[in-house]
């Protein structure tokens, strides 16, 4: 009875028993992992960011995107520790541009390692002093311009969000090496400092919530601008006070560069300041340092030193009293303190070169501005061999001779009755110049009427030459 009364009731319990064995037995144990980089696509892109950069026309001024490029980037700046608002920094392999939005928390949605693609018919280019930004529109506001970022309606129908990974490597420079080219993209700035008195410091005011510029610089004393937001959940803590490395988005502003970190693992400043020692610099051949020149002014990396043997000679006062030329088994090169020095010819002498100065003096290549402090005293009364070689031959291989000591038999010396100034060497197989300074000790030796065996350093001044470095350098 009590079935055939609730026999409908009955039967539905049956059947959801029969349900329930059969979804058990389709449910999987294991779970399938989540793909890598979580959820995402990629899309075609049909323009570079440089290229996209290329439609901003005015300074100043706001750019309508009307053709419909598509643009792919990696995240490299989002705004998770206040050091940015509202703004993103996405990066390809042509360079890399700021994304302003309507509204925040955007590392929940592009976090650095994300990949974008930006479709940017309707949206809009713009800069802030010379910053290049991509917006959503503007809006007039007591009659001025005012751009707005991305909104949200904007952002869903614009952009898409690609797979997440890693941020593109830093490219690594010195602060010379700065150009408007990396602008807007991760950079890592090798050998540098703050300056004394951006050191120790907040890096910004975070009770008033303020920006600060702080100040780094390299061993040469070429400056670049730090600025964080007093927003950044860092902006209490205080700047290293060693040397080393420091990464970041740089930006700019008018024609001043920035460089905004991301947190502090950015830093890297443990090493010894400009001008002191860590005693853990590895001993390079000066070749070595000669080989990283290429044409322009550079930098020395960190952590090197070289050695090796004064050939000039500070008593016969033939060259400037902060110079010195040293050779080692590879090669010359002349070191340039900053003060006078006190190194004799035959001196061992060793230098801690990072991230000084590389540079040309009319033509001559010198590791410029040492602080003093670098050099040490390893031994005195040491030779080097001069090479035996004719003018012809020191002619051809002058780049490689460069402050190195040779030996020229059987040459004239031409051009006026004492050695001082401009003369000419002939040995027969070519010819080359040779400087005496006006101030050196042997600058009025009458200038010998017969050839001679000369030894010098092959020099340069804007052209090839040879430097005698006392009297005897002259053999008859």
């Amino acid at each position: 009875m009590f079935f055939q009364q609730h026999k409908n009731f009955a039967f539905s319990l049956l059947t959801m028993a029969l349900l329930a064995v059969t979804f058990s037995a389709c449910v999987k144990t294991e779970f399938d992992q989540p793909p890598v980089g979580g959820d995402g696509q990629d899309i075609p892109v049909n323009t570079t960011i440089q290229t996209l950069k290329g439609y901003h026309e005015v300074n100043g001024g706001f750019d309508l995107i009307t053709d419909d490029l598509v643009i792919g980037g990696t995240v490299v700046m989002d705004d998770r520790t206040g050091n940015y608002y509202k703004t993103i920094v996405i990066q390809d392999s042509t360079g890399g541009i700021e994304v302003k939005f309507s509204n925040g928390f955007l590392y929940n949605r592009y976090p650095v390692g994300r990949k974008i693609y930006i479709k940017c018919k309707g949206l809009m280019l713009t800069d802030y002093n010379n910053l290049i930004q991509l917006i959503g529109g503007v809006v007039v506001e007591n009659g001025q311009p005012t751009d707005i970022g991305i909104t949200e309606n904007q952002e869903r129908n614009n952009i898409v969000r690609g797979f997440l990974g890693n941020p593109p490597v830093p490219k690594v420079v010195n602060i010379a090496q700065l150009n408007q080219s990396m602008v807007s993209t991760l950079i890592t700035v090798e050998g540098v400092q703050f300056t004394k008195a951006d050191t120790a410091q907040v890096w910004a005011d975070a009770i008033s919530q303020t920006s600060v510029n702080r100040t780094i610089q390299n061993c040469g004393n070429v400056e670049l601008l730090v600025r964080t937001s007093g927003f950044a959940d860092f902006a209490v803590q205080k700047t290293p006070i060693g040397k080393g490395t420091i990464t970041g988005v740089l930006g700019i502003y008018n024609s001043d560069y920035q460089l905004y970190i991301r947190d502090l693992n950015d830093v890297n400043m443990n090493d010894a300041r400009c001008g002191q020692s860590n005693g853990n610099e590895t001993l390079v051949d000066i070749s070595s340092i000669r080989a990283l020149f290429t044409g322009a002014t550079t930098f020395v990396p960190s952590g090197r030193k070289i050695k090796g043997i004064v050939i000039s000679d500070r008593s016969g006062n033939n060259l400037n009293n902060r110079n010195i030329f040293l050779q080692d088994g590879t090669a010359g090169i002349v070191a340039r303190f900053d003060v006078a020095h006190s190194f004799n010819l035959g001196d061992e002498v060793e230098i801690v070169v990072s991230d000084v100065e590389l540079s040309e003096f009319n033509k001559l290549l010198q590791v410029n501005n040492v602080p003093l402090t670098n050099a040490t005293l390893k031994s005195t009364g040491n030779t080097i061999t001069p090479r035996v070689a004719t003018i012809a031959e020191i002619n051809t291989n002058f780049n490689a001779w460069e402050s190195t000591l040779v030996r020229i038999s059987n040459v004239t010396i031409t051009g006026g009755a004492t050695l001082s100034g401009n003369r000419t060497l002939n040995d027969g197989t070519g010819t080359i110049a040779m400087f005496t300074n006006a101030n050196a000790t042997f600058s009025s030796m009458a200038t010998p009427a017969v050839p001679v065996t000369l030894t010098g350093i092959v020099s340069d001044f804007n052209a090839k030459q040879i430097l005698m470095r006392n009297a005897n350098d002259i053999q008859q």
